[in-house]
């Protein structure tokens, strides 16, 4: 960050001297607000990092969002029927979060729904028999809309995450379906 702006600085100092006077207060201007950018990063070295991704749909899961997972497992035949629940994750207007259950369809091992451009996660059911961990057409879903995807299974629940590009377990077995878990962060990072 410091040479960033220490090349920046000199640019801007080229700038200054080669430009005409009207422009040296946009630059002077430029400069203040870069230092000041420089003072502010170096007095807060050690800032927390917001959750993104799959760790910020995570920490907004309550109680409202796993009765959502529940109702889509429910479809699913607890995971013994060969089809999909599935649940998006939405950002709300006011700032809150919402899982949304999206019904069920007779497809087999697959699940056709609108997309809603506030979506940050799709949740939705593996059956049993199935592999519990995103496959090659949910990891193209989260990578087309730059979502993570999760899936829900009797084995657990897990994520692949389009900015790291990895998938990990959340949670083991049906731990998911209980909302004390999503309160004290039971979560198996992989």
């Amino acid at each position: 960050m410091k040479r960033t702006v220490q090349f920046l600085t000199s640019a801007l100092a080229l700038v200054a001297v080669a430009a005409p006077a009207h422009s040296l207060n946009i630059t002077a201007d430029l400069f203040s607000a870069l230092s000041a950018g420089l003072i502010e990063s170096s007095a807060r070295p050690n800032r927390a990092i917001l959750p993104r991704g799959a760790d910020l749909v995570i920490s907004t899961i309550d109680k409202r969002i796993v009765e959502a997972f529940g109702k889509a497992w429910r479809r699913s035949g607890n995971g013994s029927l060969p089809l999909e629940g599935v649940v998006l994750i939405l950002r709300m207007a006011d700032g809150g979060y919402s899982g949304r259950e999206m019904g069920s369809t007779n497809e087999h091992k697959k699940f056709t729904f609108r997309w809603h451009p506030a979506t940050i996660a799709i949740v939705h059911t593996h059956p049993n028999a199935s592999d519990p961990k995103p496959q090659d057409e949910d990891i193209t879903v989260a990578d087309r809309y730059n979502v993570p995807v999760f899936t829900i299974t009797s084995r657990g629940m897990y994520v692949y995450d389009p900015g790291s590009r990895k998938v990990g377990k959340v949670m083991s077995n049906l731990d998911w379906l209980d909302v004390s878990n999503w309160r004290r962060g039971l979560f198996a990072k992989q």
